[in-house]
């Protein structure tokens, strides 16, 4: 993806979920109740993001590169979107061993 006037840094965004999970904030529309979460929409190297759903999109990130390169393939930049999102969110590794180890 290109650099966009809406493009932020993956970092620098609040990503929304875990205090609503938490604190039961719920929405109710059309008779379905959702609480706020994050939907990562990730585009291919070459054309990114679907033209059509880019104004549908709340935020639009990306990942500052280095070098001559300007893209990275999903597989690498997937995770680091992920990391800074659970990062947020405190979520810890020994948090979700210790929940495996209680359910064995």
């Amino acid at each position: 993806m290109e650099t966009t006037e809406r493009s932020k840094l993956y970092n620098l965004i609040k990503y929304p979920g875990r205090e609503a999970a938490s604190s039961d904030k719920l929405i109710v529309e059309n008779d379905c109740m959702s609480s706020p979460g994050v939907a990562l929409f990730l585009g291919n190297e070459v054309s990114g993001v679907d033209t059509d759903i880019m104004p549908l999109l709340d935020e639009v990130v990306e990942i500052p590169m280095f070098g001559l390169k300007n893209s990275l393939n999903v597989a690498a930049c997937a995770p680091v979107v992920m990391y800074e999102i659970l990062r947020q969110w405190k979520v810890s590794s020994s948090s979700s061993s210790s929940s495996k180890s209680s359910e064995e």
